[in-house]
């Protein structure tokens, strides 16, 4: 089965402006230059980042809505990528065929090199041949090609993931959230869902005249990106627990909390192209990549107009998100 990230571009770029990645070159196409540890390597930071995102503004506010009122919105996460991410460490194959005649590993090039990864750098990973090589003459007369080239990045301020979700209060204080995108099809590049449960808990409802509202969260999520035969290519789970307060002042809502997580990604077995050798195909092995946050501390500030909610935060974390949503809100 030939694997390819479009769909995942393809479908959330209909959602947001997906930025460089949407008008650079075809994140697949990347791939399919790259072997199974060259592949991770590339691609994780943009998994991590989804895995971050997805954990983004489940709230706005400690303050619940009442029985039946409701908030429909979309939220957008924007993870960013620190500078570790921006790179990988790939170690090459012990022997490698060229022009010259086989060339060996820290003989005739260094086998562990660094390389720009999906939100790195877009300038090409250039692998060249050392000077100390019995070939190095005849390569420095034929114009010094490169040995190997691993693709650069798309040079990412933020990885985003954007979903909707719906807000409605229960009795005894209690709060339903739920995320839901239906299966959306994009032809021959596949299908997109998502789904997401959650509850919220007024924890203030027993504090007489304390002077901020506290309140207790649990979500739990899945995302699904599908061949048009029904494979599945990526799935991403996540799950948070977490506890807010906030303070309303007039129009705005200061809230912050604090949160423990897990995201992760994997990716089914595809086939790509041999970093090493261009003309071999090969099966690239399925992987997981586990987000980078475990737990985040949230601050944020909502604006609301009338019914119209406009919220956006930011949490501190090993993989920081800024993340904004909009919606209508009747309390």
């Amino acid at each position: 089965m030939k694997f390819s990230f479009r769909p995942c571009l393809a479908l959330l770029g209909g959602l947001v402006l997906f930025g460089s990645v949407s008008s650079a070159q075809d994140l697949g196409q990347q791939l399919q230059k790259m072997g199974s540890d060259a592949a991770k390597g590339y691609i994780s930071p943009i998994l991590s980042g989804w895995a971050a995102d997805m954990n983004s503004a489940i709230y706005y506010s400690a303050d619940l809505h009442s029985v039946l009122g409701f908030d429909v919105g979309v939220k957008l996460g924007l993870a960013r990528p620190t500078d570790a991410d921006k790179t990988y460490s790939l170690t090459l194959p012990a022997q490698i065929a060229t022009p010259f005649g086989n060339l060996h590993a820290n003989t005739d090039y260094d086998q562990v090199v660094t390389a720009n990864s999906a939100v790195g750098d877009k300038a090409p990973t250039d692998v060249k041949m050392k000077s100390t090589s019995i070939y190095y003459p005849a390569y420095l007369a034929a114009g010094s090609p490169p040995i190997l080239e691993l693709p650069g990045g798309f040079n990412l301020p933020a990885v985003p993931l954007p979903v909707p979700q719906v807000d409605i209060g229960l009795p005894l204080g209690l709060e339903v959230m739920g995320r839901f995108v239906p299966t959306i099809s994009a032809g021959d590049e596949g299908k997109f869902s998502a789904t997401g449960f959650g509850l919220r808990y007024s924890i203030d409802q027993w504090l007489p005249l304390f002077p901020v509202n506290v309140a207790a969260d649990f979500m739990t999520q899945s995302y699904k990106f599908k061949d048009k035969n029904d494979n599945d290519l990526l799935t991403g789970k996540g799950t948070a627990y977490g506890v807010e307060v906030s303070k309303s002042l007039f129009l705005l809502t200061i809230y912050g909390g604090f949160q423990l997580e897990k995201g992760s990604f994997s990716v089914n077995s595809f086939q790509g192209t041999n970093p090493a050798d261009p003309s071999q195909t090969i099966t690239v092995p399925g992987f997981s990549v586990d987000g980078k946050n475990t737990s985040r501390f949230t601050a944020g500030v909502r604006l609301l107009l009338l019914i119209i909610n406009v919220h956006a935060e930011y949490s501190f974390s090993k993989t920081p998100v800024a993340a904004l949503g909009v919606g209508l809100s009747i309390r």
